[in-house]
């Protein structure tokens, strides 16, 4: 009875690890296309991409070329940029952290430089409320207090404002700038070029 029940669980962890596994290439599969699909956005690439993917559009054009640098780091490649695409990757981001974890958790993370940035775009894409939870959140991390409440304060304005959405209407309305089309379109701020040896 006892080997029948081990032969069970053993193949109950390894349908768990197959099932798991598949679903994280299935992951990576889908990052690499949509990084080779939106590598170079344009006007009518843009204009023909389906509301539900146009924040993973912005967010894939970043990683794309913060993949291809020789300084992979997507907030490098995002100082090079119009400030349309930090607006929407940090808040892209943060907003991905926090509904998988803790604030804690994403300060252990790359996202944590992505924080002040978030606090800065959320108005601009009409979330004032979430950009006011985030700054609560980081302010009670920073002084190492409890951030229980502000976590959920945090996630009460995501679900009002709905950030995420709200950058799908910023996006349509910035596609000059996100596309190299507008004059005025300056990056988000100027950092030393690398040299040759990359130092």
């Amino acid at each position: 009875m006892w080997k029948d029940i081990a032969i069970l669980v053993a193949l109950a962890a390894c349908v768990w690890f197959l099932l798991k596994l598949g679903r994280n290439r299935n992951s990576e599969s889908r990052s690499a296309r949509l990084m080779e699909k939106y590598k170079t956005l344009t006007p009518d690439l843009l204009a023909a991409t389906p509301d539900e993917e146009l924040v993973e559009a912005v967010v894939a054009c970043v990683l794309a070329e913060a993949a291809d640098s020789r300084r992979p780091d997507p907030a490098y490649t995002l100082s090079k940029r119009p400030q349309p695409y930090t607006v929407v990757y940090s808040i892209w981001a943060v907003c991905k952290e926090m509904a998988n974890g803790t604030y804690a958790a994403l300060m252990r993370t790359a996202t944590r430089e992505m924080v002040e940035h978030a606090c800065d775009g959320l108005p601009v894409v009409g979330a004032p409320a979430t950009a006011e939870a985030l700054k609560a959140l980081a302010a009670a991390h920073k002084e190492d207090a409890d951030t229980t409440e502000a976590e959920k304060a945090f996630h009460t304005a995501v679900e009002s404002e709905c950030p995420l959405t709200l950058c799908v209407t910023y996006i349509r309305d910035h596609v000059a700038a996100l596309t190299g089309t507008e004059e005025s379109a300056a990056p988000t701020e100027t950092l030393p070029e690398e040299t040759a040896d990359g130092e």
